[in-house]
């Protein structure tokens, strides 16, 4: 397994390197830059049809490039593509939503009577 390289967070949720364009520290990454926007995508919780849109290409293609990368990491689905993404460095975290991050409710106060 390539080793995880230091990064910073890219605007797009790549890991990058000195953070020029094309750099992303991914030297010993398998999978494609167009397979790893791909990844980007499903971290984000984006079906094919929507990634498809985003990238301008079919739903069928995202499929295949899904597929793709399942053989060369040798994933069962595409959670565990992203997680050998993120683990690998070739995706930072966290990653969010171009309409921003999950907002989670306040803490609620706990009633500790005893």
């Amino acid at each position: 397994m390539p080793k995880p390289a230091a990064n910073s967070v890219g605007s797009e949720g790549l890991a990058s390197g000195d953070g020029s364009p094309g750099d992303r520290g991914d030297a010993d990454r398998e999978i494609t830059d167009r397979q790893l926007e791909v990844l980007v995508h499903v971290a984000r919780g984006r079906t094919n049809r929507q990634i498809g849109v985003a990238l301008g290409i079919s739903e069928r293609t995202v499929r295949n490039h899904l597929r793709s990368i399942g053989k060369r990491l040798a994933t069962m689905d595409r959670t565990h593509a992203v997680v050998l993404a993120i683990g690998n460095g070739w995706i930072a975290v966290p990653i969010e939503p171009e309409t921003g991050g999950l907002t989670l409710p306040a803490p609620q106060a706990v009633d500790q009577a005893t």
